[in-house]
């Protein structure tokens, strides 16, 4: 190229040069602009969310001094309307805390030289069980019977809590109801043995202790809700008992009171409730689905599991202390206590009641009919009643030689 080729072709390159950094340097500037606002956007959102949360702080203090001084009052009016025998206590006393312990290291060194019964049934047995009793034991009041319990060392006799406000005991041997404990004035929610008498728990808000002969020895008052259910200590002078207010409570049998009432901090009812074997530890369930677990002493809650996507109906733990059995409408989960895991599922929708065997060795589950697992290997389905209506509560009876179901049609059934 000449000379003056050369000038023009650098003039040109030249000016666009320029103009792209001219262009360069207009977008630099509004990045810029833009950049600024950004920041002062994101400064006076800081200080929005500061003056919220310090409003929200404030809030909660503000609650916290109200709801306080809230109990206080009930605490100051509740104690001026009891005798110093009947008030509750925020904790459990040393004493019965001593016998707690002492009851857990008995039954776990117990645990480890246990040996599974010669005579506990086998696999092939319980495929065999077949209805040896079907007997109607309550009013035919919709809903039938919610609980069933057998007594220990002596599985011929047997309790039966009812929607028709009462509960009966029926005498294997002699297949006959022996007895009506009446004196609940809403549907019976729960029973269990203690010893020679009997505990049951109802939606009237009340539990109440029955003598050997049936005649009502204590009423406990404790709760402002449904009491749902009821379980008693391994060494059988305590109980807790589970309700829809949302706390649960831990009662001396002896001095007939309450020593403890322990509130929950959510807003679900609890719907069931057990102690471990051991007795130092407690499984509830909750409305919301939520499985809690809680040290029975000192009343601290140790666990949640998270599972569920319904309401939990019942739970078992297994004898060996490892495994934890909940029941809900979406089925059944069995949970390892030590990883905090579930390790098996069952589908069994619509279940009302789980149960291990005290061997460990089998699990029953009520639900639309009632169903035996084994708890070993595939977790093997062994058998399954049918019923004409749903199976709401199973146990079983010594050996795993029986299983007791009562069901929504107010029958009490024993397959054997």
């Amino acid at each position: 190229m000449s000379v003056p080729g050369l000038l023009s072709a650098f003039h040109n390159e030249w000016d666009a040069l320029m103009l792209e950094t001219h262009s360069l340097r207009k977008e630099l500037q509004s990045t810029r602009q833009e950049l600024s606002h950004a920041l002062y956007q994101h400064d006076a959102a800081c200080r929005v969310i500061a003056r919220l949360m310090k409003e929200r702080d404030d809030a909660r203090d503000a609650l916290a001094n109200a709801k306080g001084s809230a109990a206080a009052k009930r605490g100051a009016t509740a104690d001026q309307g009891e005798p110093d025998s009947k008030k509750k206590r925020a904790g459990i006393p040393a004493e019965m805390i001593a016998k707690m312990d002492e009851t857990c290291k008995s039954l776990s060194s117990a645990r480890k030289k246990r040996e599974i019964s010669s005579t506990l049934a086998s696999a092939g047995d319980i495929g065999g069980y077949d209805a040896t009793v079907t007997q109607a034991m309550h009013k035919t009041t919709s809903g039938g019977i919610n609980a069933v319990a057998v007594k220990a060392g002596d599985d011929n006799t047997i309790a039966t809590a009812s929607n028709d406000h009462t509960v009966a005991i029926f005498d294997k041997s002699s297949a006959q109801r022996t007895q009506v404990l009446s004196g609940h004035s809403k549907k019976v929610l729960d029973v269990k043995f203690v010893g020679d008498h009997v505990l049951s728990c109802s939606a009237d808000k009340t539990v109440k202790l029955w003598g050997a002969e049936g005649a009502e020895v204590a009423t406990f008052s404790d709760h402002t809700g449904d009491v749902t259910s009821i379980s008693v200590h391994p060494s059988n002078s305590y109980f807790v008992s589970t309700s829809s207010d949302t706390t649960w409570g831990f009662h001396d049998i002896s001095t007939n009171s309450c020593v403890a009432l322990v509130n929950d901090d959510s807003d679900s009812a609890i719907t069931c409730g057990s102690f471990h074997p051991d007795g130092v530890i407690l499984g509830m369930g909750t409305k919301d689905s939520a499985v809690k677990i809680w040290d029975a002493k000192d009343a601290r809650k140790l666990l949640q599991l998270d599972g569920h996507t319904s309401e939990v109906t019942g739970l078992s733990f297994s004898e060996n202390g490892y495994y934890l059995a909940t029941s809900a409408k979406d089925g059944v989960k069995v949970w390892d206590l030590r990883k905090s895991k579930i390790v098996h599922e069952i589908d069994h929708a619509g279940a009302s009641g789980v149960a291990f065997d005290h061997s460990g060795s089998y699990l029953a589950t009520a639900g639309a009919n009632a169903r035996i697992y084994q708890v070993k290997g595939k977790w093997e389905m062994l058998k399954e009643f049918d019923l004409k209506k749903a199976a709401k509560a199973v146990a079983f009876g010594a050996d795993a030689r029986s299983l007791v179901v009562g069901s929504a049609d107010h029958n009490l059934r024993i397959f054997a």
